[in-house]
């Protein structure tokens, strides 16, 4: 049983997913916070808020689940991914596929039955649509799939955004954007390690032909200026009183020094340190919003 739930596990990608859900708890809280100033606890909602956590987790479960039986042929030729339980054969085809798309409607049910409004079930629809049938296929055609699979990994802090306040305004696209921004050094840093992997593949994963060159450290480092100026955009609807700057300038100073010194190096080791930089980044953005 421990091997079977271990291997289920590295099916939907269990941390990976816990991380990204958790923006969703942000912007739930975040809602009600710019709904109800300092007195949102009186308005927490647990039904809603569990609704909006298991029910969001089960999609992302399902879209990383999808997305490995998708890639399984592909998922062999690369070192990273070739002892994925799919590719192993520790988990059957359809046994996964039923599992898969069963987490998918339980996630998007959780949603429903708990209360949450059209709009963030309807989010999270699309968030696993994009992700498994745009996405994952997109990968092999072009670097382009970078920034279409960015809104399926941006679509958790709006989910629990509009799942207190029902509509898109400005406030919750900007959510989107932090976290839809925040991905291409995240995810680019990612690919500059593990190009020579990915290209066993055939993925091209880097914004740059020339694969870890100039031109993909100068695309990191516009994104994460842009990144750094989009964080920062929350300030003008009073979210927060100023005092978060204190933490959120060195933080976007310290990330974009991260971002520099690999355009400066090309190094693989600094595309390692620009990924720990961007594990902390999202979280301590979110955190410092909610308790400042």
């Amino acid at each position: 049983m421990k091997s079977v739930l271990k291997s289920y596990a590295e099916l939907v990608k269990f941390r990976l997913s816990s991380t990204v859900v958790a923006t969703s708890v942000f912007g739930y809280i975040l809602a009600l916070k710019y709904s109800y100033g300092t007195h949102w606890t009186e308005y927490f909602n647990w039904t809603l808020f569990c609704g909006v956590l298991f029910g969001g987790m089960f999609i992302v479960f399902a879209s990383n689940g999808l997305n490995q039986i998708i890639e399984k042929e592909n998922d062999g030729k690369m070192d990273r991914t070739s002892k994925r339980p799919i590719v192993e054969g520790r988990i059957p085809l359809l046994q996964a596929r039923i599992f898969c798309w069963a987490t998918g409607f339980i996630g998007i049910m959780t949603l429903i039955l708990t209360g949450a409004p059209f709009l963030a079930v309807l989010l999270g629809a699309i968030s696993l649509v994009v992700y498994v049938f745009i996405y994952t296929p997109m990968k092999q055609v072009s670097p382009l799939a970078v920034m279409v699979g960015a809104i399926p990994g941006a679509l958790p802090p709006l989910i629990g955004y509009s799942a207190v306040i029902p509509s898109l305004d400005q406030l919750g696209i900007i959510l989107f954007l932090i976290q839809f921004f925040w991905q291409f050094p995240h995810f680019w840093a990612i690919a500059w390690m593990l190009h020579d992997d990915y290209q066993k593949a055939g993925y091209w994963l880097l914004p740059s032909g020339g694969g870890r060159d100039k031109k993909s450290a100068y695309q990191i480092l516009i994104y994460t200026v842009i990144l750094n100026l989009v964080s920062l955009m929350p300030l003008l609807y009073g979210l927060s009183s100023v005092n978060v700057l204190f933490v959120i300038l060195p933080l976007c100073l310290y990330f974009f020094f991260k971002s520099l010194q690999l355009f400066k190096t090309l190094e693989i080791k600094d595309a390692r340190k620009l990924l720990y930089a961007s594990f902390l980044y999202t979280p301590v953005v979110f955190l410092s919003y909610i308790f400042f």
